[in-house]
């Protein structure tokens, strides 16, 4: 007795399979293109002024409407963006994290702060644009907001700030408010700037991201730990 499942010949289904593996492996490949070619135009020349069409060109692809296709939106396009460059820094986080541990310092948790874009742009083969891609994207009041919301969702993050603000010295609400701010105009402005000249460099260097994080920390111990006006 013989029992047929299908009318297909197995070898057909075969062929099946491997077509279909072979196509979604071309458009990963075709959506890792766009995401380099987006990053890298949004990079040198701002999130208004490259169009899909630039996106699609530069990463080799004839069809203008392949960005839509391969990413529903623009807007899901910079969300991907983001989320391939968060997984890779919330591991170096979460590991900064469990080797601080309770009894902590504020330069423990600003290092933790720091380090780990830096390490992730410093170590990277070759030359990266994530750091001048977040600067473009933070002063885009149309997109700046992603940033917010991609940082709200790493538990790794959250767990940082909570870290640095148990161990701060009592300040008041105005002083916290006015060194957030010029702290994240900090991170964003000297990331980008470090990348930048990295990448001039030809991106060989894979250390030296280390020492300047640590004076990044320097500078903003500084700024946190700086004396309060009376009044």
């Amino acid at each position: 007795m013989s029992i047929q499942t299908s009318d297909r010949p197995l070898g057909a289904m075969g062929d099946h399979v491997r077509v279909s593996a072979d196509r979604s492996s071309r458009a990963d490949e075709t959506r890792a293109r766009l995401l380099a070619a987006a990053e890298r135009l949004f990079a040198e020349h701002g999130l208004t002024a490259v169009s899909n069409r630039q996106i699609s060109e530069a990463a080799g692809q004839g069809n203008n409407f392949a960005v839509g296709y391969h990413f529903g939106s623009r807007t899901e396009l910079i969300r991907e963006l983001l989320r391939s460059h968060q997984e890779p820094i919330d591991a170096i986080r979460a590991r900064m994290v469990s080797e601080v541990g309770y009894v902590s310092q504020v330069r423990d948790w600003l290092r933790c702060l720091v380090q780990p874009q830096l390490e992730h742009i410093g170590t990277s083969p070759g030359p990266t644009y994530y750091g001048q891609f977040w600067r473009q994207l933070a002063n885009d009041p149309a997109s700046v907001e992603l940033v917010y919301r991609e940082g709200a969702e790493s538990q790794p993050l959250a767990d940082i700030l909570s870290g640095l603000y148990r161990t701060l010295p009592a300040l008041p609400e105005e002083a916290v408010r006015v060194r957030n701010l010029m702290s994240q105009n900090i991170l964003i402005s000297t990331f980008a700037d470090f990348e930048h000249r990295r990448n001039e460099l030809g991106a060989l260097d894979i250390t030296s991201w280390s020492g300047f994080s640590e004076s990044m920390v320097d500078g903003l111990v500084g700024l946190w730990l700086a004396p309060v006006t009376a009044g």
